[in-house]
């Protein structure tokens, strides 16, 4: 699995890319891909190849992707159903085998995955495996988290792509994460560890030519059975462990087991073998002969990690790992082994019997420092369990450190002893014992509790004695003593303390000082609806998304509160004083995606209710679309703030009853949807859609004048009703027939539901409005676009355009335009879209010095923006147009949110500012003598806003 999308500009803009890095084409027969749930509860297929099927060529490509979204027209294979956002993973196995050929995950999976998961990629981006591009995607430590990276700009790659050969896959460093200390502690390098020379057995010359070497890193990721020479220091003699000793390069290390012959530790060693799993562990198994012996060489310094950071990517290098003991130690046939950890988890810590090392101080809560090479051996078969790390002698153990209290008293000091002892909370003392979170809320008022995180909000956000922290099971609300003293954000602590409640929230009261354990990453936030806020998500990042309710309020305090609905429900947005939030932009109708810690504020009568975000920083609160200003004057019941209602008449039909071919007749009345305003290049005053058929109005006066009576009420695509005679003509340009309109109000809009396009070339010879992705190439001197199994003409009908010259061949467009059947697709001024991707969003709440407009480059206004609006946000002026009718189809029932998305059609350019759909230009500026509304007293005036108006070329203005 190379690459994968979880969606776009819809949430069905979605794939999943297969890569054969190797250089004989590889069958799909037997196979098949399956989705799992982030939970892992829920396994189901998305395709499967039966016997016959299609072979992957030699570095090529299979692109599979949801028959609903943009990528269906250059996908090898479809399906349905969709995938995650916020946490997935997708996995190729043998058909209904209980492990994976390769897997990924990302976000929020906890099953069928490979190590820790992938980022999730955000709305109009993917992730794909490193090195990725046109150096294809070779590399595969078995840790997606390692493997796998977010691409801003996807680039899906189908059977019919150029083969992708690649190279030798460069290794991703891994950082050396740090390594959480007591503060009395510090961590200094260990000695470098001299080998012994040894005299035996002297190193062999070689007679004949010398193998071509493979570097460790690269070994590693080779199928078994796969035969190859690597090069590198050996970590440990070849008896170390029953399953050999361990060799180390620049790039990895692995096991080295001889079917006859030994090797020592600390020499250059030369391997030729076959390269398998033993235990999951990744092992060469080489003959006496496969084993040359080079001179002493100096060992690798040791990679400084976390304990819970011990994976497949470090497997076989030596580590240096520092934690405390947990418990006492089990008893294996090849000796003891203690569980260790610094706070980001335990790790097995292995001492063979052979080794000399003394363990009789290594007691529970005593802090280890050590050296030790990472090795795995995973008898359940799972291959992601039983990593552990091996001290090789008495010189690999750096110190030994007591815990504090009483028990490191020198021998014979007098201990105070108090004649009843009180229960301590000090973590690491005989407190309570450590439990995650979500069993801490689940304990009773008044339980003694001792918890792991990281904070989410530090001290002094909320107010100068709270803070939030947060793992992989809940968050809770901390309340801070005085001895307790502040904790900051991002921070790794351990606290003890009671469970308490305060407002309605679940806490934690801690009297003494937190056990800090250094930095820790945050957890990614939660996705969900206005509506869905609930107990089980308290004191836990979330992000969502919604209209303002009702514009922003100041308190007297200097917090900032509103309410936002996405149609779920409202959900209360908390700005706390300390942000210094600006309230100018949060006006009611603005749509807003905000990211922060779910708290709470209620009573216990009512204990589901006062939900509401805590952002962080103004950062977390951005702007989507602005409000509509009325201009469209829309209400629920269908009428107009003009007073005009939905128009009356006859009966409507489809644009069906206006063909060429339909019964001759008197007027009909059809409903339809304007999808593109004038179009000069292809003579039609605008393009009509029912989701069938299109039809041209003539650009006659007539047509001209309802066309521009209907785009000033509100930009395309608008649902219209229009009333005329069966069209008789059709253009020259494209097959599309053309209706003559006789008089302005023979096109009225209405509030009805706007089509979206067709996301595929129609099957017949029909005109169709589409929007399509596929890959650019050349037709002689035109352009084509190659859309699944078949490929198009592609004309850009615009008069000065420099889009068609732009163009690269092999590059992934997406188009929005007029299909004159099968074969052709015409397309007007910026219908052309080059990889889907999203607007960016802007911080809603800046400083005033900051809020301009944004503009093209700028981290805000290039920043992606996720969920429901990618509908509206995730196109270029000629997309984002048609895009607004798909919008309004799938939020058809929400009548009180349609003014609001009616302006939202503006934020469709890559700049962040307002452009037309295709084929129209903008209504102009606001009027400068419009009244501005009051300015709250106090509030710094905001800085003008800049329009912009597009003028189409050839228009005359």
């Amino acid at each position: 699995v190379s690459e994968v999308m979880t969606g776009g500009g819809s949430a069905s803009d979605e794939f999943v890319e297969i890569y054969n890095p190797t250089l004989l084409p590889l069958p799909l027969e037997g196979l098949e891909l399956i989705y799992v749930t982030a939970s892992g509860t829920t396994l189901t297929r998305r395709a499967s190849w039966a016997a016959g099927a299609a072979v992957v060529a030699a570095h090529g490509h299979h692109l599979l992707a949801n028959d609903a979204g943009v990528f269906a027209g250059i996908a090898d294979t479809l399906y349905s159903g969709g995938m995650a956002a916020a946490g997935g993973s997708v996995a190729l196995r043998i058909q209904g085998a209980a492990s994976a050929l390769d897997a990924v995950g990302w976000g929020t999976a906890t099953a069928w995955l490979e190590g820790a998961a992938a980022p999730a990629p955000p709305a109009g981006e993917s992730i794909e495996r490193l090195p990725g591009g046109d150096a294809g995607s070779q590399t595969d430590t078995d840790q997606n988290a390692v493997d796998f990276v977010v691409r801003a700009i996807p680039d899906p790659q189908n059977a019919g792509s150029a083969p992708v050969p690649g190279g030798t896959p460069t290794p991703t460093p891994t950082p050396a994460p740090t390594v959480p200390t007591t503060p009395a502690a510090t961590l200094t390098p260990p000695p470098p560890l001299t080998p012994t020379p040894t005299t035996s057995p002297s190193p062999t010359p070689s007679t004949g030519p010398t193998p071509a070497t493979t570097s460790i890193g690269e070994a590693r990721g080779q199928p078994d059975g796969t035969r190859l020479t690597v090069r590198g220091v050996s970590l440990s003699s070849s008896g170390f462990t029953d399953g050999g000793g361990f060799i180390a390069d620049a790039t990895g290390g692995i096991a080295v087991l001889p079917e006859d012959g030994s090797f020592p530790r600390g020499v250059e060693l030369t391997v030729t073998g076959e390269v398998d799993d033993r235990y999951s562990q990744r092992t060469i198994r080489a003959a006496a002969d496969g084993v040359v012996i080079g001179l002493t060489a100096a060992e690798p310094e040791p990679a400084a990690v976390s304990t819970g950071t011990i994976g497949e990517q470090l497997e076989g290098r030596l580590v240096r790992v520092r934690g405390s003991v947990q418990g006492t130690p089990s008893e294996l046939a090849s000796g003891l082994a203690y569980d260790i950890d610094d706070g980001s988890g335990a790790v097995r810590v292995l001492v063979g019997g052979g080794t000399g090392i003394d363990t009789s101080d290594w007691l529970p809560e005593v802090t280890l420092d050590l050296v030790g090479i990472a090795s795995q051996r995973d008898t359940a078969g799972s291959g992601v369990a039983g990593y552990r790390v091996l001290p090789r002698d008495s010189a690999d153990v750096v110190s030994v450190s007591p815990p504090p209290g009483p028990s490191a008293s020198p021998p014979g000091s007098p201990s105070p002893q108090p004649s009843e002892p009180a229960p301590s909370d000090a973590p690491g003392e005989d407190g309570p014992p450590l439990i995650s979170i979500a069993e801490a809320r689940a304990a009773e008022t008044g339980t003694r509790v001792r918890v792991r995180g990281v904070v989410t909000i530090g001290s002094g956000l909320v107010d100068p004695t709270s803070a939030v922290i947060q793992d992989s099971s809940g968050g809770m609300l901390l309340r801070l003593g005085d001895e307790a003293g502040r904790v900051r954000r991002g921070e790794a602590v351990e606290v003890s303390g009671t469970r308490s409640t305060k407002s309605g929230m679940l806490t934690i009261r801690v009297a003494n000082a937190p056990r800090r354990l250094g930095d820790g990453a945050e957890p990614s936030p939660r996705r969900l609806a206005t509506g869905e806020a609930a107990e089980a998500l308290e004191a836990q990042l979330i992000v969502a998304r919604g209209a303002v309710v009702e514009s922003a309020r100041r308190s007297s305090a200097g917090s900032v509160t509103l309410d936002i609905d996405d149609g779920s429900g409202a959900l209360r947005v908390h700005l706390l004083a300390a942000l210094g939030a600006d309230r100018s932009a949060l006006t009611a109708g603005t749509w807003i995606e905000v990211t922060g810690v779910l708290g709470q504020q209620t009573t216990g009568a009512q204990p589901d209710r006062g939900y509401r975000i805590w952002p962080r920083s103004t950062d977390e609160v951005r702007v989507l679309a602005p409000a509509t200003d009325g201009a469209e004057g829309d209400t629920a019941d269908g009428g107009g703030a003009d007073g005009d209602a939905t128009p009356g008449g006859p009966e409507t039909a489809p644009l069906e009853v206006l063909l060429p071919g339909a019964p001759a007749g008197g007027p009909r009345t059809a409903d339809a949807t304007l999808v593109a305003g004038p179009w000069p290049e292809l003579g039609v005053a605008g393009v009509l859609w029912d989701g069938t058929h299109a039809l041209g109005v003539a650009d006659d006066a007539g047509g001209t004048a309802a066309v521009a009576a209907a785009i000033a009420r509100r930009a395309p695509p608008l649902a219209v009703r229009v009333t005329a005679s069966r069209a008789v003509s059709r253009t020259t340009t494209l097959a599309l027939p053309v209706v003559a309109l006789p008089e302005a109000r023979a096109l009225e809009p209405t509030t009805g539901r706007a089509r979206a396009p067709l996301a595929r070339l129609p099957a017949k010879d029909v005109a169709a409005w589409v929007r399509v992705a596929g890959r650019v190439s050349r037709d002689g001197p035109g352009l084509a676009l190659s859309v699944a199994d078949r490929r198009v003409l592609l004309s850009v009908l615009c008069r000065g355009s420099t889009a068609a010259r732009g163009l690269r061949t092999g590059e992934i467009v997406e188009v929005e335009g007029l299909a004159d059947g099968p074969d052709a697709i015409g397309v007007p001024c910026g219908g052309v879209r080059r990889a889907p991707a999203l607007l960016g969003a802007v911080p809603a709440a800046a400083s005033p010095a900051e809020r301009t407009t944004p503009q093209s480059g700028d981290p805000a206004a290039d920043s992606p923006a996720l969920g429901v609006l990618p509908l509206l946000l995730g196109a270029s002026s000629t997309a984002g147009g048609a895009l607004l009718g798909t919008l309004a189809w799938r939020l058809g029932s929400f009548a009180r949110l349609r003014a609001t998305l009616a302006a939202a059609t503006a934020l469709d350019h890559d700049d962040g500012s307002p452009q037309p759909p295709p084929g129209m230009a903008s209504d102009g500026p606001e009027s400068a003598d419009a009244p501005s509304e009051p300015r709250p007293q106090g509030e710094p005036e905001p800085r003008p806003r800049l329009t912009v108006v597009h003028v189409p070329p050839g228009s005359g203005s």
